[in-house]
């Protein structure tokens, strides 16, 4: 192409992004989906990632630096630096929310804006508005929302009568429960989830016999499983959850478990001991240790 004016990019949400827009060629429009195979129109062999010790560099360059609002971070970093300088250009995409100095420049050309109280920028470049939004419209947020048709749909950026608008929408034509909460605000959704676990023939056989205990308590170690007995009366049949990486969950019984360890059962037994013997007990204490 021989260009001669470098063209840069900076890192973070901008990099993440176009990751994204790469490998997701398939939500593209059919025009992009035909040109894909040939060249991806998200591989920009010409811009370079952006390094800070350039900012002061001499000469020509392109910058695209977020957020587009200059409301904050890399992009408000450099516009300190380039402002005051009448030979740069900024040029600002799409829509800006009412207070970001992108909305300030779009809606004049101030000659100095004021962080706060102790920080102004002299404002001297040229500043251009360019008629582009990576944003999508109501009806794509719609269409992408049905699409996947998730369980809930959570807004989290815009404004808050436009969210509502849109909340109203997804409720009412696609019958799916949305949110759009405030900033700090906790949304809490119930969630349910089914858990396939199957079961050992022995363990099956073990359900059917006498052997099987009547409990009312159940064990964080032990899965316990209602049972109706011959009389209609519900068991809880005890078994051991099994859960191993890559294999389905399932209940063994307690020797199973012991034979797929390659281990032996061992049992404890606690003997009481009542007040009368813990008597005698310090007693013969006492005597030993008066006869040493």
């Amino acid at each position: 192409m021989n260009l001669k004016i470098p063209i840069y990019f900076s890192a973070g949400l901008t990099i993440q992004a176009n990751m994204y827009y790469k490998m997701l060629i398939g939500w593209t429009s059919q025009k992009i989906k035909d040109s894909y195979t040939v060249h991806n129109p998200f591989d920009f062999k010409h811009v370079c990632d952006f390094q800070r010790s350039f900012i002061n560099d001499p000469g020509p360059c392109v910058l695209f630096a977020t957020p587009g609002m200059i409301s904050g971070g890399f992009s408000l970093e450099v516009f300190k630096r380039w402002a005051p300088s009448e030979k740069n250009l900024v040029t600002l995409p799409g829509y800006c929310v009412a207070g970001t100095i992108g909305h300030k420049l779009m809606s004049g050309k101030p000659t100095r804006i004021d962080l706060d109280k102790e920080t102004h920028i002299d404002v001297r470049c040229q500043i251009h508005q360019l008629s582009f939004s990576p944003h999508t419209d109501s009806k794509g947020i719609m269409d992408l929302t049905e699409f996947l048709s998730p369980s809930h749909v959570i807004l989290v950026h815009g404004e808050k009568p436009q969210m509502s608008f849109l909340k109203e929408r997804i409720e009412s034509e696609l019958g799916m429960p949305c949110y759009y909460p405030a900033n700090n605000e906790t949304v809490s959704i119930p969630t349910t989830k089914n858990l396939k676990i199957s079961a050992t023939d022995k363990f099956i056989a073990s359900c059917s016999t006498s052997q099987a205990r009547d409990s009312t308590q159940k064990s964080n170690l032990i899965c316990g499983n209602h049972l109706s007995g011959a009389n209609g009366d519900e068991k809880l049949a005890e078994g051991i959850l099994l859960m191993e990486k890559s294999k389905d969950a399932k209940i063994l019984c307690e020797d199973e478990l012991l034979q797929l360890l390659g281990a032996e059962g061992h049992s404890l037994q606690f003997e009481p001991l009542l007040h009368s013997r813990i008597g005698e007990a310090e007693t013969d204490i006492v005597d030993d240790l008066a006869s040493e």
